[in-house]
C-alpha cells in the first residue's frame, strides 16, 4: 500500500524548490533594474548603490514567511485552476509577501531599503512565478502525464455531480467508482487493495454505523484516508466550514461565491465588455435588423417579460426570429415540447421565420441582450433568464438559479446547448453559481464562440 505517492511528492517538492529559486532570482533582477539598468535615468540614485548582501540577507530571513504565505494560498496542492484565477492567486500571495518586507524594513534602521526596488521585486516575482507555474502545469498535464503515477481515489455510493466536477480539476487523481449498491465491506477492502487507492470517499447514506466504522478502522490501519460527503452538501452546496463559536462543532453554510465584492467586480467587467462589444458590432446589428424587416412583417426587436435576479421581472430583448403572433400559437405546440420539464423546446418550430433559423443557429438573436447587460438586468455569463410561466414551475432546487443575474451565455450553453436535459441544465447552472470565478467566466466566454459555430444542440 502506498502511503505517499512519489510522483505527487516530486511535483510538490519541485514547486517548492522553484518558488524559492524564482523569488531569489526576482530579487536579483529587481536589484539590477533599480541600480544598474536604464531605469536609473528615470529614477536617479540619490544615496549610492547599496551592497547586494543586505538584500540577500533580507531574502534569507524572509524565506520561511514566503513559504508559509504560498502554503496558505494553496500553492502546493496539486489541482488545476483557470489561468486568470491562478494569476490572481499569485498576485495576492506576492503582494502580501512584499508588504511584509516593506513593513519589516521600517524596523531595521541601520540600512535604508529602496522602496522602488520592492516595487520592481513585486512585478518581477509576479511575472516569473505566474509564467513558471503555467509552464510547469502544462508540462505535468500534457507532456509528463504518461510517466506520472496518479493517486488512486475510490468513490463509494451514488454518483455526485459536484464531487465528479471537483475531481476533474485534479489531474493527479485516478478515480475509481464502487459499482455496488449494497454495503459490502469485504468488496470495498478488495477494491482498495487491487487499485492501490490512497483515499476513499463515501457519498452513500447507506454506509452508516458499524459497517462504516469497520471500513474506517481498516483504512486507518493500512494508511488510506476516508472522507464523507454528507447529503447536507448535496442539498446546500454552498461553501461549508466548521464553526465552533457555539462551543459545539456545527456546519456554517456560507453564501455562494457570486456575492458581495465578487458581484460588483463581475458587474464592472460586464459593463466594460458589453460597451466594447456594442462599439464594434453596431454595423452587424443594423444589418441583422434590416434583414429581419425584409424577411417578415413586424418589429425587428422582440421583448418579453422574463424573470431574473431575485425573481425580479424585466423586459428581455432579442432579435425577432418568429412570426408576430408566436406567443399566441405557443399554446397549440406546448404538448409537442421535446424537453422534459417546464422549458419549451421544439426542433422544427413552425413559428420560426427563415432569417430566424439562421440567427438562432448561430445565436445572433441574443445580441440585443447587451442592452440588458448595460441596464443591469443581465450579465454576460450566467443562467438563462426564464419565461414567467417556466419560472413559476421551478422547484426549490431550480429557484437557486434566480440568486444571480441571468446571462447571455452560460455553462450549459458551452456544454451541449439545447441538447441537454432540463435536469442537466439546472445542475450546470447551480454548479456555475457556487463555483464562480473570473477565470470561469472568461473560460465560458472563450468557449462560447466555438460552441455557437459548431451548431451542436442549437434550434
Amino acid at each position: 500500500m502506498r502511503v505517499l505517492n512519489r510522483s505527487k511528492f516530486t511535483i510538490t517538492a519541485t514547486y517548492l524548490l522553484m518558488d524559492v529559486l524564482i523569488i531569489y532570482a526576482s530579487m536579483i533582477l529587481a536589484y539590477y533594474l533599480r541600480f544598474f539598468s536604464f531605469l536609473t535615468t528615470l529614477f536617479p540614485i540619490t544615496k549610492g548603490i547599496p551592497a547586494w548582501g543586505f538584500y540577500q540577507d533580507t531574502f534569507l530571513i524572509g524565506l520561511p514567511v514566503w513559504i508559509y504565505i504560498f502554503y496558505k494560498f494553496d500553492f502546493y496542492r496539486i489541482y488545476t485552476l483557470p489561468l486568470l484565477d491562478d494569476i490572481i492567486r499569485v498576485i495576492q500571495a506576492v503582494s502580501i509577501g512584499v508588504l511584509f518586507l516593506v513593513l519589516a524594513s521600517f524596523f531595521y534602521r541601520d540600512f535604508s531599503y529602496s522602496r522602488l526596488m520592492f516595487l520592481y521585486f513585486w512585478g518581477t516575482s509576479t511575472i516569473l512565478l505566474s509564467a513558471y507555474r503555467q509552464t510547469f502545469k502544462f508540462a505535468t498535464r500534457h507532456l509528463l502525464r504518461p510517466v506520472i503515477a496518479k493517486d488512486g481515489v475510490l468513490v463509494v455510493g451514488k454518483e455526485n455531480q459536484m464531487l465528479k466536477a471537483i475531481l476533474k480539476q485534479c489531474p493527479h487523481y485516478q478515480v475509481y467508482y464502487f459499482p455496488y449498491e449494497e454495503s459490502d465491506v469485504e468488496r470495498i477492502k478488495t477494491m482498495i487493495l487491487d487499485k492501490e487507492v490512497s483515499q476513499v470517499i463515501f457519498t452513500n447514506e447507506k454506509w452508516t454505523g458499524k459497517k462504516l466504522l469497520e471500513v474506517y478502522d481498516w483504512c486507518e490501519s493500512v494508511g488510506v484516508d476516508l472522507k464523507l460527503v454528507p447529503d447536507l452538501v448535496q442539498l446546500c452546496r454552498g461553501e461549508i466550514s466548521i464553526d465552533s463559536s457555539l462551543r459545539i462543532p456545527v456546519f456554517h453554510l456560507k453564501p455562494e461565491s457570486l456575492s458581495g465584492v465578487n458581484f460588483y467586480f463581475k458587474r464592472v467587467v460586464d459593463l466594460i465588455i458589453a460597451t466594447l462589444f456594442i462599439s464594434f458590432l453596431w454595423p452587424i446589428l443594423f444589418f441583422i435588423a434590416f434583414m429581419i424587416k425584409l424577411d417578415s412583417k413586424g418589429p425587428f426587436l422582440y421583448h418579453h417579460k422574463r424573470m431574473g435576479y431575485r425573481s425580479q421581472t424585466f423586459n428581455f430583448y432579442k432579435f425577432r426570429t418568429m412570426v408576430t403572433d408566436a406567443d399566441i400559437l405557443l399554446e397549440q405546440f406546448k404538448a409537442k415540447s421535446e424537453r422534459k420539464g417546464p422549458v419549451f423546446k421544439m426542433a422544427n418550430d413552425p413559428r420560426i421565420t427563415k432569417i430566424g433559423k439562421v440567427l438562432r443557429r448561430y445565436s445572433l438573436d441574443e445580441l440585443p441582450q447587451l442592452i440588458n447587460v448595460l441596464r443591469g438586468e443581465m450579465s454576460l455569463v450566467g443562467p438563462r433568464p426564464q419565461v414567467l410561466w417556466e419560472a413559476a414551475a421551478y422547484d426549490d432546487w431550480a429557484k437557486r438559479r434566480l440568486r444571480v443575474l441571468p446571462g447571455i451565455t452560460g455553462l450549459w450553453q458551452v456544454s451541449g446547448r439545447a441538447a441537454l436535459s432540463y435536469e442537466e441544465m439546472i445542475e450546470l447552472d447551480i454548479y456555475y453559481i457556487e463555483n464562480w470565478s473570473p477565470g470561469l467566466d472568461f473560460q465560458i466566454l472563450y468557449k462560447t464562440i466555438p460552441a455557437v459555430f459548431s451548431k451542436k444542440g442549437a434550434y
